[in-house]
């Protein structure tokens, strides 16, 4: 008996798949397995010195502030700028570039409720002086926009909306080679993401073009 070649293949194709499905599935499972050993590790990691971390500090001078009065007590601006006040007498840190994990191998669990809480001070900060400017923008007052956007960036934001945010007051205020230098300034940056922030300013100036 002749047995036709399309079953042969159909046989071969479907142990091939079956190899392909528990060859995945180990592969799978020893990442899984690496993880919770990992985690469990990371969970019984002891208690580190972490006096000597570089804390960020900036000072409230730093904040563009609107003329006085211009802002009643319950307007959004007084709010981010109460809040930002706040938020600067806290001790901030960056550790965006870690896991969960990472920083519980590094630093010990025992300090990660108090990393975790600097590292949301600073992401924080960064988000309500996006706010302030984007309230800023929203009112026309574009010259305390700019500034807001760029304090945003000089304290390390490499947020889009930041650099777009900025681009649009430039162009508000008719002044198109600012965006073309800050694109110029992101191309010679060290941002992670200047690929993404280089096309979408690109964007922004070629609508006003």
């Amino acid at each position: 008996m002749v047995i036709p070649v399309c079953i042969i293949i159909f046989v071969i194709f479907i142990a091939w798949t079956q190899y392909e499905m528990k060859k995945s599935s180990k592969q799978n499972q020893a990442v899984e397995d690496a993880f919770w050993a990992r985690e469990y590790e990371a969970n019984h990691a002891p208690k580190h010195d972490i006096s000597g971390l570089p804390l960020l500090h900036f000072d409230e001078s730093i904040l563009p502030l609107p003329p006085e009065g211009m802002f009643s007590e319950t307007d959004d601006i007084t709010g981010y700028l109460k809040e930002l006040r706040r938020l600067l007498k806290e001790p901030m840190i960056d550790l965006s570039e870690y896991t969960n994990t990472d920083l519980k191998l590094a630093y010990g669990v025992g300090n990660f409720k108090t990393l975790s809480d600097y590292d949301e001070n600073y992401s924080s900060f960064l988000l309500l002086l996006t706010n302030l400017a984007r309230g800023y923008e929203r009112r026309e007052l574009y010259d305390l926009a700019e500034q807001t956007y760029r304090v945003a960036l000089e304290c390390g934001s490499i947020k889009l909306q930041d650099y777009t945010g900025l681009a649009e007051v430039y162009l508000a205020k008719d002044d198109p080679a600012a965006v073309s230098a800050l694109i110029e300034e992101v191309e010679t940056g060290d941002n992670p993401r200047k690929a993404g922030v280089i096309e979408e300013l690109k964007k922004v100036l070629a609508k006003y073009q």
